[in-house]
């Protein structure tokens, strides 16, 4: 966004990248969500024998990803952009996200590793706390490539 002022023949540019960021928040929420759920959907219809994984086990592993995926882009970003700093908040959940790759199985890293990563790009232009947020987004970009990686490792 280009703003002049009035009487000034400065141009000033203004970024709205928390805007876009929310505008974001639903289509990466869903993309993180199908991810998750697709390693124990694979599971499932995969398995060889029927103590491998059940309906129950998948119910349990969809459940777990659709109440991380939910908490973290329906309550905490949301709240976490209306903040004027929220570099710190960007940085802890990309952390955990990424330490917890391997793990991915569980449901919740790579919730945690998105979230933290486009919270962290949302603070980058900020004046306070951007470069927390710029170490949030370079982290969690890194543990959504680490969650990936993890299950590409897991299936080829």
């Amino acid at each position: 966004m280009v703003r002049r002022m009035r009487g000034s023949p400065v141009t000033v540019v203004v970024s709205d990248r928390r805007g876009r960021a929310r505008k974001l928040l639903w289509p990466v929420a869903v993309a993180t969500l199908v991810f998750t759920v697709s390693y124990p959907a694979n599971d499932y219809l995969t398995a060889s024998k029927p103590s491998d994984i059940g309906l129950g086990m998948f119910s349990v592993y969809a459940g777990i990803a659709i109440v991380t995926t939910g908490i973290i882009f329906g309550l905490v970003l949301p709240w976490a952009m209306r903040r004027e700093n929220s570099g710190g908040i960007a940085l802890g959940l990309s952390i955990i996200g990424t330490l917890m790759a391997p793990g991915f199985f569980t449901g919740w890293p790579p919730a945690f590793a998105a979230g933290g990563a486009l919270l962290g790009w949302a603070g980058t232009d900020v004046a306070k706390g951007r470069r927390l947020s710029k170490a949030a987004f370079v982290v969690g970009v890194l543990g959504v490539i680490f969650n990936v990686t993890s299950y590409v490792v897991v299936f080829v």
